[in-house]
């Protein structure tokens, strides 16, 4: 009995010890990267998408722009005809029949270019759609040159600086730490951009909510070979540890 005694004893001892050898190892991790780093999971890949438009009313003669197609600048993706229009518009015919110069520059076919190098992610007409000045046909965006915005609390947003290492994980692509770097840091909260005006305080009644400044960062090109594209969840974590 004595025995069992001191066997309870040394082995209730031994997990006390290990329990508290665990918290003070994970108050040190809490600690040290409450220090060296600013994270966040409020993040997602970014990336400058361009909408191609026309800039007169007209019918696609020639569409080509299929989704995944990689275009160079200035590639031409149709052509587009305004004399279906004039048929349309009688007004419009009686003022372009006395007009030769602008009878010429309808009646020829506009060629339609993409604005920039990139892959086409979006394509919102077909040929021989009536389109106008304005509509977006297609958006192209270079997945070459992506960014990760991060939302960042404003109490932690003194600490970070344009320029910092940045470590990034992207949810679809597990088990990959991509390097990346501050860009640049907004001047204004993601609140500020609301279409949804703060009622609460004309009502009475203020409930603090915390506010995030968007951090755009580079990944500097480090993803190539990876299906990384516009929209995909993140989680950032920026070395501040020399501040």
């Amino acid at each position: 009995m004595a025995n069992s005694s001191i066997v309870r004893v040394v082995l209730i001892n031994l997990i006390v010890l290990v329990v508290l050898i665990g918290a003070l190892f994970g108050g040190y991790l809490y600690y040290t990267n409450s220090t060296n780093f600013v994270t966040s999971q409020d993040a997602q890949v970014t990336g400058t998408i361009v909408p191609i438009t026309v800039q007169y009313a007209g019918r696609l003669n020639s569409w080509d722009a299929a989704v995944n197609t990689t275009v160079n600048q200035s590639d031409v993706l149709g052509t587009e005809s305004n004399t279906s229009v004039l048929a349309m518009n009688p007004l419009l015919s009686g003022l372009v029949a006395h007009n030769s110069t602008l009878r010429q520059r309808l009646n020829d076919a506009e060629s339609i270019q993409s604005p920039i190098s990139g892959t086409i992610i979006q394509n919102n007409v077909q040929n021989g759609q009536v389109v106008q000045p304005g509509q977006v046909l297609a958006e192209v965006v270079n997945l070459g040159d992506l960014n990760v915005t991060a939302n960042i609390s404003e109490t932690e947003i003194r600490h970070v600086l344009v320029g910092q290492s940045v470590d990034v994980t992207i949810d679809g692509i597990p088990n990959t730490t991509f390097k990346g770097t501050v860009q640049s840091i907004g001047n204004a909260t993601q609140s500020a951009f609301s279409l949804v005006p703060n009622i609460s305080a004309a009502s009475g009644s203020y409930t603090k909510v915390e506010q995030r400044i968007p951090v755009v960062i580079s990944l500097n090109g480090g993803y190539s070979g990876k299906p990384v594209v516009p929209g995909m969840n993140a989680v950032v974590a920026i070395h501040v540890n020399n501040n």
